[in-house]
């Protein structure tokens, strides 16, 4: 047993910093892309804009938490408050290294029973896609609002194919169960769509979460903006909900979409005339306070659990 312990340990020490190899990657990829001329004019027009935002970290990932709490609450898995404060950190960091968080279940997983982790990865994956559902419908309102799609121009035909898919979306997020009705049921699926059942608002509490944690992102993006001397605008919120809309569209063949949602920004904000000096520092800001931040902390809080199944 002492052994077996030890060697749990290793493993463990081993993730840790196969995982922290994983962050200082994505610091040299998100840098190096930089033109070294735009360092030399780096400055802060608006310091109490970059306070703000990072200080709305706070209620950023708190509204993830409690996704994740009420989660495990409809288990009957909250009670231990330290294994639920690492599970949720360990997803940070795990979710940081894939696209859209995706992969945050497989952190969470690290700490329970194997009972429990087909349940836990469904009613997660459920979870991130009320996410995206949240974006796509503050994207999609942004879309409606302005008229066209930054990137592509105004045209209405595909306006209305995008507002007819993410009611389309919606719908299945509600009523998945009805489609799969037509395929074979795997014990994990049925217990969860048991505790879906018997919890009928768990499914609007997580959007609900969802679309407030939209709401708070959307401001620090914007202020990060501000930051880097931009005006603050109903434009460029709208501008914004429409770079995460499109970004959560595009794939993406690197860990945490790599590059994507600066290119993106660049070229949706260019169209109001915003400089790429403010976009790319503000898009590295946004990464820096909500991905890279909380998943280092994570790497330094996380230990490993007390029992292995």
């Amino acid at each position: 047993m002492l052994k077996t312990n030890k060697k749990h340990a290793v493993l463990f020490f081993f993730l840790k910093l196969i995982l922290f190899a994983g962050v200082v990657y994505l610091i040299y990829a998100q840098l190096s892309g930089i033109d070294e001329d735009k360092w030399e004019g780096f400055s802060i027009k608006n310091p109490f804009s970059l306070i703000l935002a990072v200080i709305l970290v706070v209620p950023n990932m708190w509204m993830v938490f409690m996704s994740w709490k009420i989660t495990l609450k409809i288990m009957g898995l909250a009670e231990d408050k330290q294994r639920t404060i690492q599970s949720f950190f360990a997803g940070l960091v795990t979710g940081m290294l894939t696209p859209n968080m995706a992969g945050n279940f497989i952190g969470r997983l690290y700490y329970f029973e194997k009972k429990h982790r087909g349940t836990i990865t469904f009613l997660t994956l459920l979870c991130n896609y009320a996410q995206m559902l949240a974006t796509l419908i503050f994207g999609t309102l942004a879309i409606a609002w302005v008229g066209k799609i930054y990137l592509i121009g105004s045209d209405a035909y595909l306006i209305w194919l995008v507002i007819l898919a993410v009611v389309g979306a919606l719908a299945f997020y509600f009523f998945f169960e009805l489609p799969l009705k037509w395929f074979k049921r795997t014990k994990f699926l049925a217990i969860s769509q048991s505790l879906i059942k018997e919890h009928p608002i768990f499914r609007w509490k997580l959007l609900s979460w969802s679309l407030s944690r939209n709401v708070v992102f959307t401001c620090q993006s914007a202020l990060m903006l501000n930051a880097f001397g931009e005006t603050l605008s109903l434009d460029m919120l709208l501008a914004i909900c429409q770079i995460y809309f499109i970004a959560i569209l595009v794939p993406s063949l690197f860990l945490g979409k790599l590059g994507v949602k600066e290119v993106i920004s660049i070229g949706v904000l260019s169209t109001l005339g915003m400089n790429e000096f403010s976009i790319v520092f503000a898009s590295l800001g946004i990464w820096f306070v909500n991905s890279l931040a909380p998943a280092a902390l994570g790497l330094i809080i996380c230990n490993r659990p007390k029992e292995w199944n």
